[in-house]
C-alpha cells in the first residue's frame, strides 16, 4: 500500500496537534501526582522565568552548548584523519578496527567514570565523553566513503595527467563529503545529550551539573525547565541546522548519480 504524501502545512498542523496531546496528557497526569513528582506544564513555565530573570539559565545553556561544539569539531578532526588514514592502508586498518569496535561497545557512562578517574571531576571529563563517543561513527563514515570511491574515475583521472589535489576536489570529494556530513549531523545531534549527561556526573558548571542541583534540592520544576529547553534546543539544531545540511547532501547526490541511458 503506497503512502500518500502529506503537505508542509498539513504536517505542522498534525505535528502541532501532536504536541498539544503531548501536554495536554503531561497536564492530565501531572493533576494526580504531587508536584515535587511531575509538575505541572504550568509550573514548569513558571520556573523557566524564573531561572531565566534571575540570570541562572543562560550562562550554564551557552557553557554546555560550547562544550559540545567543541567536543564535536575535535571529534570530528581525529574522525576524518583516522578514517583517512584507514582507508589509506589496510595494515592502519586492520591494527585499529577493534579500537572503533571497544569504543563503540562502551557505555557514555563508562567513559564519564573512566575520565574522572584519570582527569577529576573537571570539563575535561565532558569534552572526553563528547569526543569518543562521536569519533567512531565519523571515522567508520569517513573510511567506508572513501574506500567506495570508484577506482576507475581514479584511474581516469591518473591517466589525463591530473595530480592529488585535483582528484581530491573533483573525484574523491564528491563521493566522501555526503555520507561524511550525514555521520557529522547525526553526532551533532547527540552530542548536547551526551555533554549534558557528563556535565551532570563530572562537573559543577554548566546545564547538567545545573540540573543536579536542583534535583539534589528538589526543584523538579526546575529540573523538567531545563529538560524542556534541551529539548527545544535540540528541535532547533535539527531545523536550522542538521535539516538543511541533510536536504543538501541528497540534492547533491542526486546530482552526482548518472543519467540513465535512453
Amino acid at each position: 500500500m503506497r503512502r500518500r504524501n502529506l503537505t508542509t502545512t498539513t504536517r505542522h498542523v498534525v505535528g502541532a496537534a501532536g504536541l498539544g496531546c503531548l501536554l495536554g496528557l503531561w497536564a492530565w497526569a501531572s493533576g494526580r501526582q504531587p508536584a515535587y513528582v511531575l509538575p505541572s506544564p504550568a509550573d514548569t513555565w513558571r520556573a523557566l522565568v524564573s531561572m531565566a530573570g534571575a540570570g541562572t539559565l543562560w550562562g550554564p545553556l551557552a557553557v554546555t552548548v560550547w562544550r559540545a561544539a567543541l567536543g564535536l569539531g575535535l571529534a570530528c578532526l581525529i574522525g576524518v584523519a583516522w578514517g583517512s588514514l584507514s582507508a589509506a592502508s589496510r595494515l592502519f586498518d586492520a591494527f585499529t578496527r577493534s579500537w572503533l569496535s571497544l569504543l563503540m561497545a562502551v557505555p557514555p557512562i563508562v567513559i564519564v567514570v573512566i575520565g574522572m578517574l584519570a582527569l577529576g571531576p573537571t570539563a575535561g571529563v565532558v569534552l572526553l565523553v563528547v569526543v569518543l563517543v562521536s569519533v567512531p561513527l565519523i571515522t567508520t563514515s569517513t573510511r567506508d566513503a572513501i574506500g567506495q570511491v570508484d577506482p576507475d574515475l581514479l584511474e581516469m583521472a591518473h591517466a589525463f595527467g591530473r595530480g592529488p589535489v585535483w582528484r581530491g576536489r573533483h573525484v574523491i570529494g564528491p563521493a566522501v563529503v555526503p555520507p561524511v556530513l550525514s555521520a557529522i549531523t547525526v553526532a551533532a545531534g547527540q552530542s548536547v545529550r551526551v555533554c549534558v549527561m557528563a556535565e551532570l556526573l563530572s562537573t559543577s558548571t554548566g546545564l547538567g551539573a545545573r540540573m543536579q542541583m536542583a534535583r539534589t534540592a528538589i526543584n523538579t520544576d526546575q529540573v523538567f525547565a531545563m529538560a524542556a529547553v534541551l529539548a527545544v534546543l535540540s528541535l532547533l539544531v535539527e531545523l536550522v541546522v542538521l535539516a538543511p545540511v541533510r536536504s543538501r547532501v541528497n540534492r547533491t547526490q542526486r546530482a552526482a548519480e548518472p543519467v540513465p541511458a535512453a
